[in-house]
């Protein structure tokens, strides 16, 4: 791997992340109220060949969400990470057929529903989000073989 392709992914990920939430902490400290939802990955969890800045980068996320779940909780700023598992064109190659199929992106967005709600009091969480999200689903909805709602996270189950 050359250092180019170690410092885009760094730039990408954790300094983007850094950024956007350091753009918009002053206005939700002032305000009292604010939600973050940092996008790390499986692959920072786990780890994964030939993906060392990738892996890296997403992980650090953890540790950056978890700091700042710290910092903000006072403030009423919630801080949790997604690591979203999901079938899309990153893991086409590499998960068969019927996870990707079982795991559509849009089962995600509940989960995210949830941490952001005002209701939550959720932070420093970091959820495997679309296995979690379906898991929850089942629960919430008796053993159904159903897609996840917003309304499935409402008990808060990760």
């Amino acid at each position: 791997m050359s250092q180019a392709d170690w410092d885009l992914i760094y730039k990408v990920h954790v300094l983007g992340a850094f950024r956007c939430t350091h753009a918009a902490w002053p206005h939700m400290r002032d305000q009292g109220y604010g939600r973050v939802i940092l996008t790390a990955s499986a692959a920072g969890i786990y780890g994964n060949f030939g993906q060392a800045n990738y892996s890296t980068a997403k992980l650090g996320l953890v540790g950056f969400g978890n700091t700042l779940a710290l910092e903000g909780k006072k403030r009423n700023i919630l801080v949790n990470t997604i690591a979203p598992i999901a079938g899309s064109r990153m893991t086409e190659t590499v998960l068969p057929q019927n996870l990707i199929d079982a795991l559509k992106p849009e089962f995600v967005s509940p989960l995210v529903l949830r941490l952001c709600h005002e209701s939550s009091q959720e932070t420093a969480a970091c959820s495997r989000s679309a296995a979690a999200s379906w898991q929850a689903a089942l629960g919430a909805r008796g053993g159904q073989d159903l897609p996840p709602r917003p309304a499935d996270h409402a008990g808060g189950g990760r």
